[in-house]
């Protein structure tokens, strides 16, 4: 998926802390959501992704008959198994990309 094709961010101005994500494209395009908290768990050797999540809005359906629908659920949940993948890759070329240069820097 692509930002600015598939989906965007949205960053409301009523709340600084929060990440709204509109689809733009797919099955869910117009819907508007918002993950809460993402956490892995470890059970019997295998490692789940949990996260929780709110609909804001959405043109397929009514948020909260979206919400309990397990197929928008993996969707979410393999959406942000992208994002997140996506950022570590971002982070890895961002330290590829440094230099080794130590010298501190006067700003005077």
């Amino acid at each position: 998926m692509i930002e600015g094709i598939d989906y965007c961010f949205i960053y409301p101005k009523d709340d600084a802390s929060a990440v709204h994500i509109k689809l733009m494209e797919g099955p869910y395009k117009d819907t508007l959501f918002k993950y809460g908290k993402v956490k892995f768990e470890e059970k019997e050797e295998q490692v789940y992704l949990l996260f929780g999540y709110d609909v804001l809005e959405s043109i397929v359906d009514k948020p909260r008959k979206l919400e309990k629908d397990i197929n928008f659920k993996n969707y979410l949940g393999d959406f942000l198994v992208e994002l997140m993948s996506a950022n570590i890759d971002q982070e890895i070329d961002d330290e590829e990309i440094g230099t080794n240069n130590t010298e501190e820097l006067n700003l005077q």
